[in-house]
């Protein structure tokens, strides 16, 4: 059966790293959204909680119910409001003036800033309006936050977002949490402001600037059948691959219908220990030179693998299939 490791001592090594660029655990926000980014929220939620972490992140109202009883904070980035109920420890993300409409007295809430990223958000013509009804409603006001659009453009936004905490703090009397850097600015160090982060893929091992991290996730696939074939045999769907000498195969069992991103066969894809892929990816299945393993490692470092595909380790990690084993290391 095909199964996932998770190393430990990886991930809390990764933690550590973020750690050091904030001013203490609790401007520390782990994002666990999207089944932890493919690693299990479950696995991941409790190695976080055993190092000490006290605020997360998720997209909706049915990944904060699945951790509800194990964090203080839980922030709901993208949850539709008519659809939402208030929990103690949940914070409902903002992102547009009409989710008001579907809140009560004492709901939290955290305003996401749209610093022109123009994707959602509060724009800075509209705070004033939002701290009103936020008051009106007596709502409570736990955080404000913004999204940068690339590691080049933190510059350009950054101005805004501190303008826009700056009214905040002027016109708002509570003390507010406020985050603006993800992984990528956190290890540009471009958090000065509030010296807190939201911390997705670099928990996981993975930045789009340079930063000292190990990977956390192994992917593993174990063998089905093998056999040998003959020169000029084929291996899979559509005859991509043919063999120009006897060869023994084997086949394991992973396939694109388990998240694997499809291989046509027609350029090279190597596994982490350099096996060759012969032919078509199945949707359960795919085949190589027979090396007597009945387990195979698919992938060890989400980015080499990612980059066979021409897509990033986002894409790589989410699409794994939640029903794969998972293993702590």
């Amino acid at each position: 059966m095909a199964f996932i490791t998770i190393n430990k001592a990886n991930y809390f090594y990764n933690l550590n790293e973020c750690l050091k660029k904030v001013s203490s655990i609790d401007k520390l926000i782990i994002i666990l959204k999207d089944n932890a980014y493919g690693h299990d929220i479950n696995i991941i939620s409790d190695l976080a909680l055993e190092f000490g972490i006290k605020n997360v992140a998720v997209k909706n109202i049915n990944e904060a119910s699945v951790i509800q009883n194990k964090f203080k904070n839980i922030l709901i980035l993208s949850q539709i409001p008519k659809h939402y109920k208030a929990c103690d420890n949940y914070i409902l993300a903002i992102n547009d003036l009409s989710y008001f409409d579907y809140l009560n007295n004492e709901d939290k809430v955290a305003l996401k800033l749209d610093t022109n990223m123009h994707r959602s958000g509060i724009c800075e013509n509209n705070l004033e309006l939002a701290l009103k009804i936020i008051k009106e409603k007596k709502l409570k006001l736990v955080s404000a936050f913004t999204h940068y659009s690339s590691p080049n453009n933190i510059k350009n936004q950054k101005p805004l977002y501190i303008k826009m905490c700056e009214f905040i703090k002027n016109n708002y009397s509570d003390e507010v949490f406020f985050h603006s850097a993800n992984s990528s600015t956190l290890f540009l160090d471009e958090n000065e402001y509030d010296k807190a982060a939201r911390v997705g893929l670099a928990q996981f091992g993975y930045c789009d600037v340079k930063a000292n991290l190990k990977p956390v996730l192994s992917l593993w696939a174990e063998k089905i059948s093998s056999r040998i074939i003959s020169a000029g045999d084929s291996i899979g769907y559509d005859e991509i691959f043919v063999s120009n000498k006897d060869l023994k195969v084997a086949n394991y069992d992973l396939g694109y219908g388990d998240g694997l991103l499809y291989y046509k066969g027609l350029k090279e894809f190597k596994l982490a220990n350099n096996e060759q892929v012969l032919g078509k990816i199945s949707m359960d299945s795919f085949s190589i030179e027979d090396t007597n393993k009945e387990n195979i490692c698919v992938f060890n470092d989400a980015l080499k693998y990612a980059n066979y595909f021409n897509t990033n380790v986002y894409e790589a990690l989410v699409r794994l299939n939640p029903s794969i084993k998972k293993i702590i290391i």
